[in-house]
């Protein structure tokens, strides 16, 4: 890189880095912390949100999926992500707000009992370290092939940012993180918008690189690469896959206190909705100029790559210049930043509320705890290396990601869909996760070994038959034991800290006009832009571009 590019990476990074720690001196109580002041207005929600689901292992890692996949790759985000914002803001999340819950693991045990909450934040720790580790492997390959840096040399400029982001999440919590990420999502949005338009032109649109894909695979790899309905050679149906990716994009929203933990410091349950369905948005629109590039690249570039992870650094490298090769650069850490920030203080939280808090220290005063979470926040982030070594025996980031979800996160989003929706017994939620998570393991190990049927062990159908084994548990121990009597959530007490934090929580209110003494207008209803945005998902997965 030239030192134009130098100057744009390291100066964006450090505007970024001071605002993030001037900002965290703001934050002086637990509310705070863990929830932001409970006065967060709709769109900082929505973009942090957004912020903290599309990451730079989405830049890097979902580029060499598509690469290889193709297009259907975004069903996740065209279609499961809104799934799950949708299905979490206006079903799972609200009696937990309501109840003045910190963590989404807290409902668990006044549905379940306190083995369900624990097992929740444990699964949470394993299953989003695991995505701090393909961040650092993301940026790794993206300072050793663009910005020349040697293995040793990037690993440590890894671990940079890595504390960089930690330090002032670590000291301001929600109420800093929320607002950084506005900051963050412009440098980010920015560099992805510079490469797609650069390939864009390079490739000749669509219709050019139709043209080159078919030079080099046929009429074959552009009709699997560019369609979702399409099945790639070897893969199952287009509709099981689509099913897959549907599951584990809905079980982002709902089971990832990372984004719960920002809706619960939102102002309002109108808030709560509408910043959802405004980062569904967001996401859809960013998503096909991120995960396109991956498509275009295949186009583009003149050789298969044995990684195909690196096929957005080799891009960047190759077709950007001076100057605008430091802006994309840039937003691909301004992504991993986000992201850094948003897990290592929700999995503080968690590692504080419901482990250390319920399990060991119970009533020690505010501050003791809030210590506790600034220095759980740099242990967890520096755990999530300790993934590396497995992911790269893996052809892709995303692939490692999706092969191990189904073991414990899909269980554990069943358990409080079943929780919300049904009167399952309280027995049934630890017992679904013991039967759920032990499919997911016999799944994983017997793929590897080849002495399972492909149908059962398959990545794709993994994700189906791991609803079936939980829910499957849940009914069967509801007809032996009966169904559970509804309970009031805010009426339940463990006791000690954790009861008086959540007593200091501001009393709810439904929406912002109603604080003015107004209903909500038409126009401005959560419902219709549910249907809206609902509507574009479907139409964009299931007609445009199946």
């Amino acid at each position: 890189m030239s030192t134009i590019d130098w100057i744009i990476v390291l100066g964006l990074n450090l505007l970024v880095f001071g605002y993030g720690l001037i900002r965290s001196r703001e934050t002086r109580t637990n509310l705070d912390w863990f929830l932001g002041g409970r006065n967060l207005p709709f769109w900082i929600v929505a973009v942090s949100l957004f912020a903290t689901s599309v990451d730079s292992g989405d830049i890097v890692g979902v580029n060499g999926m598509t690469y290889v996949e193709g297009i259907t790759t975004l069903t996740t985000w065209w279609l499961g992500v809104v799934v799950g914002y949708v299905i979490a803001a206006f079903f799972v999340l609200p009696p937990m707000y309501r109840a003045g819950m910190f963590t989404n693991a807290e409902y668990l045990e006044y549905r379940f009992g306190p083995a369900a909450r624990v097992v929740s934040a444990l699964v949470q720790v394993q299953y989003r370290t695991n995505i701090l580790a393909g961040i650092a492997i993301s940026l790794q390959l993206t300072l050793t092939l663009v910005m020349g840096l040697d293995e040793i040399g990037a690993w440590i400029v890894v671990a940079a940012f890595a504390s960089m982001a930690t330090l002032y999440s670590a000291r301001g919590g929600l109420k800093t993180i929320a607002w950084v990420d506005a900051l963050l999502t412009v440098v980010m949005i920015t560099g992805v918008l510079v490469l797609w338009n650069v390939l864009w032109t390079v490739a000749g649109g669509w219709s050019g690189a139709v043209e080159k894909l078919t030079l080099k695979g046929g009429a074959e790899l552009p009709g699997y690469l560019l369609h979702i309905g399409v099945s790639r050679p070897g893969s199952p149906d287009p509709l099981v896959v689509t099913m897959a990716w549907l599951i584990l994009g809905a079980a982002y929203p709902i089971v990832n206190h990372s984004e719960t933990m920002k809706l619960f410091g939102a102002r309002s349950l109108w808030d709560v909705k509408v910043s959802v369905l405004m980062a569904s948005g967001m996401t859809m629109i960013l998503m096909y100029f991120n995960g396109t590039l991956g498509i275009l690249g295949r186009a583009v570039w003149p050789e298969t790559l044995q990684r195909p992870d690196q096929i957005y650094p080799l891009l960047v490298n190759e077709f950007l210049g001076p100057g605008l090769k430091g802006i994309v650069v840039a937003g691909v850490i301004a992504a991993a930043i986000t992201t850094y920030e948003g897990i290592g203080s929700a999995l503080a939280a968690l590692c504080t509320r419901d482990i250390y808090a319920r399990l060991f220290v119970k009533d020690r005063e505010d501050s003791h705890y809030f210590r506790v979470s600034r220095w759980v926040t740099p242990f967890v982030v520096a755990a999530s290396f300790a993934y590396i070594p497995f992911i790269l025996r893996y052809e892709n980031i995303a692939g490692f990601f999706i092969r191990v979800t189904s073991v414990f996160v899909i269980p554990l989003m069943t358990v409080y869909l079943v929780g919300v929706f049904t009167r399952a017994h309280r027995r049934s939620g630890i017992i679904g996760l013991a039967v759920g998570s032990a499919y997911g393991i016999i799944a994983l190990v017997g793929s590897g070994l080849e002495i399972l049927p492909v149908w059962f062990t398959d990545k794709f159908a993994a994700y189906a038959w791991s609803i079936v084994a939980t829910s499957g548990a849940m009914i069967l121990t509801t007809l032996i034991l009966g169904r559970d009597s509804e309970r009031s959530l805010a009426q339940e007490r463990v006791g000690g800290w954790l009861d008086r934090s959540r007593r200091g929580v501001p009393d709810l209110v439904d929406s912002p006009f109603e604080a003015r003494g107004r209903s909500v207008p038409w126009w401005a209803h959560p419902n219709l832009w549910g249907v809206v945005v609902m509507a574009a998902s479907l139409i964009l997965v299931f007609y445009v571009f199946w």
